[in-house]
């Protein structure tokens, strides 16, 4: 594991994070300070700590919506690949030919 020092809001964190994964999170640190930033911009002002609060919750918020699609999407291509499936086997069913036939 890797120790990362990063900083939030002005103040400093030392973090572990796995060796091939401190890039992303430096990523993952800007964007954070970036939205922090441009909450701590756009409204009143709020502590720290608040800001920290509210952008957890959006995130959160932002997160669940994009699960929701997610399974939306998929179930809807888990009921087209049944209907596919479905076809290939009435498919497979009508053309088997009978052995004593001939």
């Amino acid at each position: 594991m890797a120790q990362l020092d990063i900083t939030i809001l002005g103040q400093q964190y030392k973090i572990s994070c796995p060796e091939n994964e401190q890039q992303s999170l430096l990523n993952t640190v800007e964007q954070v300070n970036e939205h922090l930033q441009e909450m701590r911009n756009s409204t009143r002002s709020l502590r720290s700590e608040q800001l920290v609060a509210m952008a957890a919750l959006n995130y959160r918020h932002q997160l669940n919506t994009i699960q929701e699609e997610n399974k939306a999407q998929t179930d809807k291509l888990n009921k087209r690949i049944q209907q596919l499936q479905d076809a290939i086997n009435g498919a497979l069913t009508n053309t088997k030919v009978d052995p004593n036939k001939k």
